[in-house]
């Protein structure tokens, strides 16, 4: 079992069905089950296929089969990328969300529906950053994914409960430097997930776009 701890306000409980996490201060109570087994929990938002994600990271010749994400997260574009056939090197620096995500594949690695795909998931704690800045001149990754936390709305509508936890407990560090760093690391492409109206990442325009109703995959080739 791993130590799944108090963090400040965040209280986490395992049970069968997946992780609990609540969160509290003066004016709500957030929680959510993180599961990516459990149909009735949070494995329920990967079935629906993610048509954008899976075109972005992909490409004609299908030949794209390492993938190299450097935001974690709660892990579920890596998921589902992972049940397509990739095979996904997942980065979180956050040990309270690291030791969550490993416990869920855990579980996953358990049940025939998702057992291939936790088996297709390596989760490595580590800054982004750091790790691109080891590979040196390898590249071992035919793609590199960025889903860098987005910015408040400016009508000022909260994100989903899993996403007001995400955010805090972690914050973008360095993502336009990893964002460079990734262009010279990716061997055919670097894919960041951004809000479907805001601006590119950085000034470089990406080479195409995959479009959904609020957010698109913005794709950049490096071969």
């Amino acid at each position: 079992m791993h130590d799944l701890t108090k963090h400040d306000d965040l209280s986490i409980k395992v049970e069968e069905s997946g992780v609990q996490i609540s969160w509290s201060d003066e004016t709500q109570k957030i929680e959510f089950t993180h599961s990516f087994h459990d149909p009735g929990q949070f494995y329920s938002r990967i079935t629906p296929v993610n048509q954008g994600l899976l075109k972005a990271c992909n490409n004609k010749q299908r030949n794209i089969r390492t993938l190299l994400d450097l935001t974690g997260g709660w892990g579920l574009d890596s998921f589902v990328l992972a049940q397509h056939g990739k095979q996904v090197t997942m980065l979180e620096q956050n040990k309270l969300l690291h030791s969550i995500i490993s416990h869920s594949l855990d579980n996953a690695s358990q049940h025939s529906h998702t057992a291939a795909a936790a088996s297709r998931i390596e989760l490595i704690l580590a800054n982004s950053a750091e790790f691109l800045r080891a590979l040196g001149n390898t590249r071992p990754f035919d793609c590199i994914y960025l889903d860098p936390m987005f910015p408040q709305h400016k009508s000022g509508a909260k994100p989903g409960k899993e996403m007001q936890i995400l955010q805090k407990l972690t914050a973008n560090l360095d993502i336009e430097d990893c964002f460079e760093t990734a262009l010279s690391s990716a061997l055919k492409r670097v894919v960041v997930k951004r809000p479907a109206k805001s601006s590119a990442l950085t000034e470089r325009k990406p080479d195409m776009t995959y479009r959904e109703k609020t957010i698109r995959f913005d794709v950049y080739l490096t071969a």
